[in-house]
């Protein structure tokens, strides 16, 4: 006699399985928002990072920036070799450009110093310390700017008043 296993057993063996389909299992919702907070952090990383960097960049360059003398050095540097370029492309003449050299040495002192030194007579300006070495060019120039002839050179006036300029402190 069969035991009441055994045919339980037979009887699953010899059923065939249901002719159903079953749907695959849904994922959940919580992996949608774990992507979208792993996009934001990575989002908030990237930004906080360049932020940070930009800030130190910034930092960097404003401690490697010019003095504002170094600034006007520059700036009357580049009104001298102006005076050059000029006189080379034949718009200027060699009075005219000792003339404007003249001025523009004058304005330098002026911006640099704060005195107003665009009237002063040369000896004033050698009596001072601090623009005894304008002085001194701007009486060298005075001989180019007021007489009928001479042989001075204006790209001379120019090379010494580059060498003014950049050596004033």
């Amino acid at each position: 006699m069969l035991l009441p296993e055994a045919v339980a057993a037979l009887a699953l063996l010899a059923e065939p399985a249901p002719a159903e389909i079953i749907a695959p299992p849904q994922y959940s919702i919580a992996w949608l928002i774990l992507a979208v907070l792993c996009v934001v952090v990575i989002a908030a990383l990237v930004l906080g990072t360049l932020r940070i960097t930009r800030a130190i960049e910034k930092r960097i360059a404003y401690r490697k920036r010019p003095s504002d003398v170094e600034a006007l050095k520059a700036e009357f540097l580049r009104a001298v070799n102006d005076i050059a370029d000029r006189r080379e492309a034949g718009e200027l003449e060699d009075r005219a450009g000792h003339l404007e050299l003249t001025g523009v040495m004058r304005r330098f002192v002026r911006r640099t110093t704060g005195n107003d030194v665009t009237s002063q007579d040369v000896p004033t300006l050698l009596a001072d310390q601090r623009t005894r070495s304008v002085g001194e060019l701007i009486r060298d120039l005075y001989e180019p700017d007021f007489a009928r002839a001479t042989d001075r050179e204006l790209q001379d006036s120019v090379r010494r008043a580059r060498e003014v300029i950049r050596a004033w402190s």
